[in-house]
């Protein structure tokens, strides 16, 4: 009876079995949107399960189910949708808009606020427009997307700063960057420094800290009311940048992305092969000598004989690697992000690579119905070999246009031998010596959220940016005389603290929220510095192998131990009435210490306000209008980051008396480095701002104008003093500056369809800069204060002009009748004389008259193509560099020159780039002059990114897959520019100096990528 039973129930089991097995099968349907239209890309998942597929440009999908499970469809900014799998093969969906996740929401100044009620002037960079784009580091994500935020690279090599400038130049001698925030960790600004030696102090690229796989937006803020909050940091303008994060309720989701990249350089000089310089110089000596002489005459070596091609021997095609791994999602009370990456760069120059790891977790969950906590944290390691930028024999770019090409680098043996001369042997530079930086940083925050009540929350929140920074420079006998070294230690931190209360209410037709902060930030800094010379060999790297070793009690002038310390508390207030009229004041008091004690505080503030016509009666009617209003907003910022000459650091006591050792007459005494300034305090900027957003066609159109004016006064300047107070100039509050200009912002699906869509995003900005006062003790014949600034004055710094203003020279050329190289004087009349002082006149200006981007993306079916441009018009850029590599006598006639100096005057008729070399002007061509000033006039395709994603059809033969994606990159691709800069990139600018834009020295050209990559998600 028990074998019975037995076979019947094994036999019933298997029937369920064989039962179940059946009634898997394939579904497959059309979703649509609530006007029927098809909806690409939404997530269909069988609930329970990791099996998840995506509708296609047509909206439809294939998926494998059992009967009985749920399928869940879910899209942004509709309602998801649960469906019960049933007898039927074939599922419909038709979904509805979620008026809630319709509402955008933006990242402000210390919360977020609705798009459509915001009455702040802000650009936004938001996951739609990062979504293709694939770049190295986040800088690159901004470059031409953003109204009124003009970005530009110092140089082309890893690891350096991005000037990034917003809605202009404010400031003469203090910081003109803008805050960066992550997350609301705002970042630690005492960074300068950390790339010694052949770098000039260079400050580390900020960006080069964050993966850029990590950032959901960008937001910029740019007017009184989006920065006042900010205080005596907001002058500059704000960039917040938000990370990824999970969604609640959302199945985990896991992504894997990675690629590989080539670099090569774009732009350089063409300088003269080992053959072309031996006849050169002997063309030369001979014209002005009259003599017959061989280049082996010169020491030159006979024609034939060999050379070298310093660029090319210092220069790589550079290979890099990146992977990244996140995943998010969320439960019913909480939210996730993890990532992790790697990236293993190399650039295209010998001795310049990094490597970086990189992790992140951000978590938010609601521990209770009144408690709310979470944490947003990115740890970094990152090892920088880098090498000298520009300005500097030790630079190799630099070095490698000016070696004379006859030297060789090598002996027979292979060894490298000593260069002849003041420019060392630059190839074993670039092999040989040794500048690493090692930074582990932490930027991160945890926070806890109380609900007092339904309508106010308390928030407390603790932030921190530490880095833990160690610097390795080692100099090799063969290129530093005895070899040195030095090791350089430093800890760079910053603690936040905030505390907020927020309250949020509606009733009626009245909506009202307000923010109560307060907010204590403390930066410290710390480092020692180990010099050694005398190494019995070069193998011996470290500097505890030197024989004399000593240690800095200042490194480059700055201090061993720094900080400032900033107290603020502030409060916004909102009021929105029936949708339609939006009103919004902000206030801040600040306390710096950074400033002089008798003037270290101060107060900002602003008014917007906000009309939504769209929302009124008399527009019902108006279909083709979904959204129009008009907003205006005018407050005050501040700015306390004072630079001093030396160092960023030491600016932090700029207010304070300073005093240094010294002797008189043979005995100890006491010298006054800087006199005291108790009265020292922040630059503050005013805006004005006006403009309007629309939306139209359905959505299908986004146009937003901005009008601006900003006034900084009491600039912090540094003003000369006598000279027996023994330093040069102190830091004062003196001046004004004024920035104003248009912005326009347009986004527009050209086409719309199943399987074929175009979207483009354009920007432009105008910009009007005009210095309206300065301190100095010279005036002009029109009686307006000036002073020189720059190498050899460049520019001219002066009241009623823009801030970098040229102010040269003028040259003619060379006169095709009798070889003279001709300039013109102050009254424009033809010399051969002309005087470097009084003949300078106005003829130019590094800030353009407008610049923006514009981006297409496009996409038919599973292919996807994005291009993004960037432009500038109407600014100068001076290459400094090129009276050392264009002319007869440059350094004594001992570098290299241009190929364009082959094209000397020999005879009546010639149109020729330099002089007769037996002509009077011939060794004062390349003198400072517009032979170095050109155009900056460019328009860039900077990145072009092609992908193409597999198809439902075949990701239905892949379950463990939701999406595969194939692309290829490249960035700096094409340049359109004028003739005259072959050679000469148009974006560089090697100082981030308010008084040097526009300026460049050899600096390295920018780097042109080739990337393939692979994404996946499962």
């Amino acid at each position: 009876m028990r074998s019975k039973l037995t076979l019947m129930l094994a036999s019933f089991l298997l029937l369920c079995i064989n039962f179940s097995f059946g009634q898997e099968k394939t579904i497959s349907g059309n979703v649509t949107d609530q006007n029927g239209l098809p909806l690409p890309g939404v997530s269909v998942v069988v609930v329970g399960t990791s099996s998840g597929t995506q509708t296609d440009f047509d909206g439809n999908y294939s998926i494998s189910a059992n009967v009985g499970q749920v399928l869940r469809f879910s899209y942004l900014g509709q309602r998801t949708v649960n469906m019960t799998v049933g007898a039927s093969s074939a599922i419909n969906v038709q979904m509805e808009e979620d008026a809630e996740a319709l509402e955008e929401v933006v990242v402000v100044a210390y919360g977020t606020q609705s798009k459509d009620k915001i009455v702040q002037n802000v650009s936004i960079v938001g996951e739609e427009a990062l979504e293709n784009l694939v770049v190295t580091s986040p800088d690159q994500l901004l470059r031409g997307q953003a109204a009124g935020v003009n970005v530009v690279n110092t140089s082309g090599l890893l690891g350096t700063p991005t000037n990034i400038q917003i809605r202009g130049v404010n400031t003469i001698n203090g910081g003109s960057q803008p805050l960066f925030v992550i997350d609301g960790v705002v970042l630690t600004d005492n960074s300068n420094g950390f790339l010694q030696g052949a770098n000039n102090n260079r400050s580390a690229n900020p960006f080069s800290f964050i993966n850029p796989g990590d950032i959901e937006s960008l937001t910029v803020l740019k007017d009184a009311g989006a920065t006042a909050l900010y205080g005596t940091r907001g002058a500059n303008g704000v960039v917040l940048i938000t990370t990824k994060k999970g969604k609640r309720g959302q199945d985990a989701t896991v992504t894997i992305n990675n690629f590989v990249q080539f670099t090569d350089i774009i732009d350089l000089p063409e300088v003269l092969t080992a053959d072309e310089y031996r006849q050169f110089r002997t063309d030369v000596a001979n014209i002005q000598d009259g003599t017959s002489l061989q280049p082996q005459d010169l020491g030159l070596g006979a024609i034939g004989d060999p050379g070298s091609d310093f660029v090319d021997l210092i220069g790589r095609t550079g290979f890099s690697q990146h992977t990244d791994i996140s995943v998010r999602g969320g439960t019913e009370n909480s939210s996730y992000f993890i990532s992790g990456s790697f990236d293993d760069q190399e650039s295209f120059a010998i001795g310049n690579d990094l490597t970086r790891w990189a992790f992140r977790l951000n978590l938010d969950t609601q521990a209770t119905n009144w408690l709310r906590v979470g944490t947003n944290v990115g740890i970094t390691n990152t090892v920088l070999n880098t090498i000298g930028t520009e300005n500097n024999t030790f630079a190799p770019f630099t070095s490698a246009l000016l070696t004379n090409p006859t030297f060789i680098p090598r002996d027979d043996q292979g060894n490298f031998v000593r260069s002849p001369n003041f420019i060392p042997n630059i190839e074993a530079v670039a092999r040989l010596n040794t500048n690493e930086t090692d930074n582990t940083r932490i930027i991160g925050s945890i926070f806890g959220e109380i609900s007092l009540t339904p309508n106010l929350k308390f928030k407390s929140e603790f932030g921190v940016d530490r880095q833990t920074i160690g610097v390795r420079l080692r100099r090799a006998d063969i290129t530093f005389a005895g070899g040195d070294a030095n090791f350089r230690a430093v800890t760079d931190d910053l603690y936040r603290v905030t505390n907020s209360l927020n309250y949020t209410n509606k009733f009626g037709k009245h909506s009202v929220s307000g923010l109560l902060l307060q907010e204590f930030e403390d930066r410290r800094r710390r480092q020692t510095q180990v010099d050694g010379v005398g190494f019995l060999s070069d193998g011996l790297t470290n500097v505890g192998s030197a024989t004399t070793q000593t240690v800095s009690t200042t490194v480059g002038g700055t201090p061993t131990r720094t900080g400032s310390v900033i107290t603020g508390y502030l409060s916004r207030i909102s009021y929105d009435y029936d949708d339609k009229y939006l009103l919004e004041l902000s206030g801040r008091f600040d306390r710096s210490s950074r400033l002089g004690d008798d003037n270290n505080t101060g107060t900002f503030w602003s008014v917007a306000g906000g009309w939504t016509l769209s929302n009124e009666k008399f527009m019902e009617n108006v279909g083709w209008i979904n959204f129009l209003s008009l907003r205006g907003s005018i407050g005050t910022a501040g700015n306390d980051r004072l630079i001093d000459n030396l160092s960023i650091n030491r600016g932090n006591f700029l207010p304070l008396g300073l005093f240094g050792t010294g002797q008189f007459g043979g005995l100890a005494a006491t010298n006054v480095n800087q006199p005291a300034n108790p009265n020292l305090g922040f630059e503050e900027t005013r805006t004005i701002d006006v403009g309007l957003r629309s939306s139209f066609f359905n959505n299908r159109v986004d146009f937003n104008v901005s009008y601006f004016k900003r006034n900084t006064t009491d600039l912090l300047f540094n003003v000369p003093i006598p000279e027996q107070t023994g330093d040069l100039d102190q830091s004062l509050n003196s001046g004004e500056l004024e920035n104003s200009g248009w912005e326009f912002e347009l986004a527009a699906d050209i086409i719309r369809s199943k399987d074929f869509n175009w979207n483009l995003r354009f920007n432009l900005n105008t910009l009007d800069n005009e210095v309206i006062a300065i301190e100095s003790n010279e005036i002009d014949d029109q009686g307006r204060r000036f002073t020189d600034v720059g190498g050899g004055g460049v520019s001219r710094l002066r009241e009623g002009s823009p801030l970098s203003n040229f102010f040269l020279v003028r040259a003619v050329g060379v006169n095709a009748q009798t070889g003279d190289f001709e300039w013109l004087d102050i009254d424009g009349n033809v010399t051969t004389t002309p005087n470097l002082n009084t003949d300078r006149v106005d003829v130019g200006k590094a800030l353009p008259d407008f610049a923006g981007g514009f981006t297409h993306t496009i996409n038919y079916k599973n292919l996807d193509l994005t291009a993004a441009f960037n432009y500038s018009v109407g600014n100068d850029i001076f290459v400094d560099g090129l009276r050392f590599i264009d002319g007869f006598d440059a350094i004594g006639g001992t570098i290299n020159v241009r190929r364009q100096n082959l094209n000397f005057w020999r005879q009546p008729g010639d149109q020729a780039f330099l002089p007769s070399p037996a002509s009077a002007t011939a060794n004062n061509a390349n003198q400072l002059s517009t032979a170095q000033l050109f155009s900056g006039d460019y328009l860039r395709l900077n990145n072009l990114t092609v992908g193409y994603t597999l198809p439902n059809s075949i990701m239905d033969r892949l379950d463990f897959f939701s999406s595969v994606r194939f692309y290829g990159t490249a960035t700096n691709l094409w340049t359109l520019k004028g003739d005259d800069l072959d050679g000469i990139d148009p974006e560089n600018n090697d100082s981030g100096s308010p008084l040097a834009l526009g300026q460049s020295f050899f600096t390295a050209p920018q780097a042109r990528t080739f990337l393939i990559g692979l994404n996946v998600q499962f």
